[in-house]
């Protein structure tokens, strides 16, 4: 009920704030903007020695310089107290029915540490208003109403020549006053006060960013606070969603640092901002963070997750695969891009640019396994092998070379890929105008390459948009996404044994999903990474009939939302034997493979064999004591062309290796 009548206040102010401000050429709900170059986004400013321009971080250089891969430098206001100062040059009031409701955020980059700065206030002397400011790099706001002051202090400092952005929301309803401080999408302190606020609220006086003022209102007494680059600062008359306020941001070297940038419409325009386009999920969310690259007119496609290993500790990353499309639609001005971000912080951590045969491709999916990228597009599965990350010498943008052997053209139409038991998974997205879809399994062989014979097919329904596999407790299962219509999507969950090689079979469960959805992966524990497409650039801004549904984010939803069940992350499941080795040949094999099996200990293992459903097809040996080596053979010749397992195992631990039978 709550959320209900939250609601139903805000439409309330909008409507409210739209009438008001209609006739001084405001945008519907926005109180002040300040863009560095803004040009008509910008609300009117008086700058003082303040310089403007495209700024360009050193480590974003290779992308963003003139000559770099066509990615735009963001501008920013360059400040230096106590010289620099910025206010508004109209002094205009804005009344609010119900009592203060407002978003102020400022994206700034301190070059000073142990600063105390004014970055955004509408305060002269102590009138009442509110800061955003810095105390010894430590965010703060104050609010001042009713001849009482309330402040909220940041959990801990900003980092000097480091990226911030710092949001507060003020929220009166009926008698109660909340004030929040969020900084980097990450929610750092709240004050709940008990207050009664006449009606209406009137938001008055200048407003000055980087500076503090004194004496009148009319004419007020400027000194600059802040040193350092100002990105912008933005107040909005309404309280922003969740969905915005406490989502990750990448930190991609571009404007907001990430953040939809495409809500900067000109002032005289009545849209929809774009945080309140931003829909809630109908289903559970683990995490969450914007998708980088968005303002770079970059549309995400494929979605892949691996586990990093580094200094003993699993870090879990996950890969956004993206085209390029100008607001006008056309494609193929830059080269297809692939992210590597945290799946912990959101934070990109390498950029690839894509230099193979799918340079300039739709890169529709991408898989991640054997150290290398897979991606699919036009038919194509292309390997791109990547580089080990140096902690010591980080380079935030790398171009990536194809391996010219990995390269092959499969019957799919490879709108998307995941990767899993040593197979890539590749399908089709058709639509019903389109022949019928199927989902291809190729092997890869002991080098990461895939086998151009695809080892299985299973037909598709149509529009789906993503797969991927997982071994749950209750065996392996296949996982579909598709958008069902214009403002839903799903995901369909099968079990891999009762898929059918010549029909579509109906999923065992269906999970409503955010719209836009793409292509899928898992983490080991279980977690479904995916990303929307609908937040981006090019379908926000559509003339005619631009998306309604906006959820620009790559997102994971918690195992037990598809699997029904937590998953254990124990690697003492299953865990490999090291002292036992197994070797296959010849792989690919026609009609005899031949087991060598060896180990350091004598101990008793099972030489068996799984098809690609998980079913026991054969049991080479039983006890056999690997106390020297063995060869074992089996005799394939009633056995279909395909994959198969072949595992070695004692009991408690086990070593499982993927061999292709082929006539």
């Amino acid at each position: 009920m709550n959320h209900i009548v939250l609601r139903c206040t805000l439409v309330l102010v909008l409507f409210v704030l739209s009438a008001g401000t209609e006739a001084s050429g405001q945008a519907t709900a926005i109180l002040f903007r300040y863009l560095p170059e803004g040009a008509d986004f910008t609300s009117s400013v008086i700058l003082e020695e303040v310089e403007e321009g495209p700024f360009i971080d050193p480590i974003e250089f290779a992308a963003r310089n003139p000559g770099g891969w066509g990615m735009r430098a963001p501008s920013s206001a360059e400040f230096e107290a106590p010289g620099s100062r910025i206010r508004s040059s109209k002094i205009e009031d804005f009344s609010q029915l119900f009592g203060p409701q407002m978003t102020a955020e400022v994206w700034f980059r301190g070059q000073e540490s142990n600063q105390t700065s004014s970055l955004l206030s509408n305060r002269v002397s102590e009138s009442e208003g509110f800061t955003i400011g810095l105390n010894n790099d430590i965010p703060f706001l104050e609010f001042a109403i009713q001849n009482s002051t309330y402040r909220l202090e940041a959990e801990r400092p900003v980092e000097v020549d480091k990226n911030a952005w710092v949001a507060v929301t003020i929220m009166y309803w009926q008698g109660t006053l909340t004030l929040r401080l969020f900084v980097d999408g990450i929610q750092n302190a709240e004050l709940v006060e008990s207050l009664s606020v006449p009606s209406p609220y009137t938001f008055s006086h200048p407003v000055m960013v980087g500076s503090s003022a004194t004496g009148d209102a009319d004419n007020p007494t400027l000194t600059g606070t802040f040193t350092g680059q100002l990105f912008a600062a933005v107040i909005k008359g309404y309280v922003a969603s969740e969905e915005y306020l406490k989502s990750g941001i990448p930190h991609d070297g571009g404007a907001y640092f990430g953040l939809p940038a495409y809500h900067d419409y000109p002032l005289t325009a009545q849209r929809l901002p774009a945080d309140l386009r931003i829909q809630s999920s109908p289903v559970e969310i683990q995490d969450r963070f914007f998708l980088p690259y968005a303002n770079d007119l970059f549309i995400p496609q494929g979605t892949a997750t691996r586990v990093d290993v580094s200094e003993g500790e699993e870090v879990p990353f996950v890969y956004v695969s993206y085209y390029h499309r100008t607001r006008q639609g056309t494609i193929g001005l830059q080269n297809s891009i692939v992210v590597e971000m945290s799946a912990r912080t959101g934070l990109v951590r390498r950029t690839f640019r894509l230099m193979g045969q799918l340079a300039y491709s739709h890169a529709g999916g991408v898989a991640y396994s054997h150290d290398a990228l897979y991606i699919s597009s036009e038919g194509v599965l292309e390997r791109y092998p990547l580089p080990e990350w140096d902690s010591s010498n980080p380079v935030k943008y790398v171009d990536l070379e194809a391996d010219l052997d990995g390269t092959i053209r499969t019957p799919s139409k490879a709108s998307f890929v995941s990767a899993f038991r040593d197979m890539l998974w590749v399908g089709d997205y058709r639509t019903s105008s389109d022949t019928a879809p199927f989902l291809f399994a190729h092997a890869l062989d002991e080098n990461g390459r895939p086998n151009p014979e695809p080892a299985y097919r299973f037909p598709l329904p149509r529009n789906i948009q993503g797969v991927d596999l997982f071994e749950a407790p209750q065996g392996t299962i296949v996982v579909l996404s598709r958008n069902r219509s214009s403002s839903t999507a799903e995901l369909l969950r099968y079990r891999l044994d009762a898929l059918s090689t010549t029909s579509v079979v109906s999923p065992d469960s269906v999970v409503i999903m955010p719209h836009g959805i793409e292509d899928l992966s898992f983490l080991p524990d279980g977690s479904l990474w995916t990303n929307s497409e609908s937040g981006t650039d090019y379908y926000q801004r559509k003339s005619s009939g631009g998306w309604t549904s906006f959820y620009p984010f790559v997102y994971s939803i918690p195992a037990v939302s598809i699997l029904g069940k937590s998953v254990s992350t124990s690697r003492d499941e299953h865990p490999l034997a090291p002292d036992l080795n197994m070797e296959l040949f010849p792989n690919p094999f026609s009609d005899t493979l031949r087991i060598s099996v060896s180990g350091k200990e004598n101990r008793g293992v099972s030489v068996l064999v799984f098809d690609l459903l998980g079913r026991r097809v054969a049991t080479l040996a039983e006890g056999m004591r690997t106390g020297q080596a063995h060869i074992v053979t089996w005799d394939a010749l009633d056995a279909p062309s395909g994959v198969y397992f072949v595992v070695v195992q004692d009991g408690s631990q086990r070593i499982v290796k993927p061999v292709l039978r082929s006539h």
